[in-house]
């Protein structure tokens, strides 16, 4: 292999790395992660002081159910330190905001749905 095809062959390598590499990554948080959410503001009396909540992470989604929401989808983008900020408006009007990281099995976010604040304490399945 002549000395200009080598730097050819290494270049494409580099470049498939450099667009397979954050693919790889964004896998490594999928999962169902379940545990509880706490109220952690209200301006609304029906805002639950806590209830059950479950999110599942897979290809670039998070999808979360709670008293509130069912089956309620966001674009998931984590940073390389598993931090994530998330804002969503679905077609019914919701908004829902999350931030919030994963370390290890751990998942913990603070979310705000309409006039209710809560702080997610997930675990990995």
């Amino acid at each position: 292999m002549q000395p200009r095809q080598r730097v050819l062959a290494l270049v494409c390598g580099m470049g498939f790395l450099a667009v397979a590499a954050p693919l790889a990554f964004a896998d490594a948080f999928d999962g169902t992660y379940t545990g509880k959410r706490v109220l952690t503001k209200r301006d609304n009396p029906s805002c639950p002081a806590e209830d059950n909540v479950s999110a599942t992470i897979s290809g670039g989604t998070l999808t979360f159910t709670d008293s509130a929401l069912k089956n309620f989808t966001i674009g998931f983008d984590p940073r390389p330190d598993g931090s994530f900020g998330l804002i969503s408006v679905n077609i019914s009007g919701a908004v829902v905001t999350i931030h919030g990281r994963i370390v290890g099995n751990t998942l913990d976010a603070d979310v705000v749905n309409g006039p209710c604040q809560h702080h997610w304490h997930l675990q990995k399945s």
